[in-house]
């Protein structure tokens, strides 16, 4: 998994262009390895609920998730991720201005009409489009302490792994 080298984090708000171009800032840019020749990157569907956003992966991450899902027993949820998830996939080439160029069926999947969020989440970037980040935004999520445990949980995991225990 993700040797968090790379960590994406922060809220950026842009428009997309009626060409369905939305820019990629400097700080993603840099974290997602696409730097000189490289210019590609991976995009998703994907949804919380009915929620619906979209995804963005570098290569290398991208590649580390089809290596887990790779080692998935062989099973329904692994044939449903081959088939929406992996082979929904869709890889993109930044523009000479570093945008992202989505095609209209995925911006109407995502139901964007002008205003986007990235998101960023650690390994890969979330767009949303602002009115329905909003309305995810307001439903109500685990309380602070099932959150704090979960928490403590993961970093118990950590230490674990890197041998403090």
């Amino acid at each position: 998994m993700s040797t968090l080298l790379q960590t994406l984090f922060g809220r950026k708000e842009y428009r997309i262009d009626p060409k369905g171009r939305i820019p990629l800032s400097a700080d993603y840019y840099s974290q997602l390895d696409v730097q000189g020749e490289n210019k590609t990157l991976v995009v998703v569907r994907s949804s919380i609920g009915d929620l619906p956003y979209l995804e963005v992966f570098s290569l290398k991450e991208w590649n580390e998730k089809l290596e887990v899902i790779d080692r998935m027993d062989d099973d329904d949820d692994k044939d449903w991720l081959l088939v929406n998830y992996v082979g929904g996939a869709l890889q993109v080439d930044l523009d000479g201005q570093n945008r992202i160029r989505l095609p209209k069926s995925w911006i109407d999947y995502a139901g964007i009409n002008k205003d986007v969020v990235f998101i960023g989440a650690i390994n890969t970037i979330k767009i949303w489009a602002r009115e329905t980040l909003e309305k995810y935004e307001m439903i109500p999520k685990g309380t602070k302490d099932s959150i704090r445990a979960k928490l403590n949980e993961a970093r118990r995991k950590l230490l674990e792994e890197r041998g403090n225990r």
